[in-house]
Order: C-alpha cells, then sequence, then structure tokens
C-alpha cells in the first residue's frame, strides 16, 4: 500500500514542498528515509501513540518513509501529521 501527500519545509525565508510517501510492505521494521533528523526519526514514537489515542494502530509491517527531496534536511516535528495521515 503506497500513499502520498505534501509538507513544506521553511529554510529562513524560503518554503519548500516536501513529498511524504508511506508504503506498508511485507516485514516488520520501520524506516525512514529523506535525509531526517533525530526529531524527523522520532516521529514514531509521536505517530504511534496519537493514532493510538484516536482508536487506531500502526501497521506491524515492514514501514517505510519518504521525505522527499533528499537533499534537503528536514528538521522538528512539522512532519507527524502528513505521516500520520499517510498511515
Amino acid at each position: 500500500m503506497l500513499s502520498k501527500t505534501f509538507g513544506c519545509a521553511v529554510f529562513g525565508v524560503d518554503a519548500r514542498k516536501i513529498t511524504i510517501e508511506v508504503n506498508v510492505g511485507q516485514g516488520t521494521k520501520f524506516h525512514m528515509s529523506g535525509l531526517p533528523d533525530s526529531a524527523v526519526k522520532e516521529s514514531e514514537h509521536r505517530v504511534e501513540s496519537s493514532l493510538k489515542r484516536f482508536g487506531y494502530f500502526m501497521p506491524r509491517q515492514k514501514t517505510v518513509v519518504n521525505l522527499a527531496p533528499a537533499d534537503l534536511r528536514k528538521e522538528g516535528s512539522a512532519y507527524d501529521l502528513p505521516i500520520a495521515l499517510c498511515m
């Protein structure tokens, strides 16, 4: 299952469109690609707890989150909502 949504990254006075793609398939791990910092990597736990709060569950299969473009550093917790929407 592949889902796709968009977010935004702010660099000074510039804003860049970020594409967030989530693919759930066979396997058991959670992977995040696209140059995320540690706060973005921790979004797995924040998204999981918020989904549980609303009665949904994280898939217990291999989940790959791609934050494109890969040449921009993604920082902060602004990507939690788009990732949760894709889940």
